[in-house]
């Protein structure tokens, strides 16, 4: 499911006829969500806080926490699976694998080590 020359949306119109097929579809969909998250993503990036730091307040303008923005913030995460499955199918001839997930290593962090990991292993 990770060579971007085969959709989702391809395989699941493939598999339409044959409901032992399309099921399994689903399964191996849900047990690839399950191991991605379970292995490749991080649920939250924290900062962290570093121990108290006083600042003097200037006179004239009002006190302003200087350690504000180095205060614990979850980033928001993307699921790159979801957001991986809706691209459109690359063209077959065309698309070389391997160079297509290093030129998306930015848009999808975890999901290109989870590619490599895949890719890397012999056939």
């Amino acid at each position: 499911m990770l060579d971007p020359r085969i959709s989702y949306e391809g395989m699941k119109v493939d598999y339409d006829d044959d409901p032992m097929l399309s099921d399994h579809l689903e399964q191996s969909k849900a047990a690839l969500f399950d191991y991605f998250n379970e292995n490749y993503t991080n649920t939250s990036v924290l900062v962290p806080t570093p121990t108290s730091v006083q600042s003097k307040p200037t006179v004239g303008s009002p006190q302003k926490s200087f350690t504000s923005r180095y205060r614990r913030k979850e980033k928001s995460s993307i699921n790159e699976l979801e957001e991986y499955f809706r691209l459109p199918a690359e063209d077959f001839d065309a698309c070389n694998p391997i160079q297509w997930w290093s030129g998306r290593q930015a848009q999808f962090p975890n999901l290109y080590s989870l590619a490599c990991d895949i890719l890397c292993i012999p056939g």
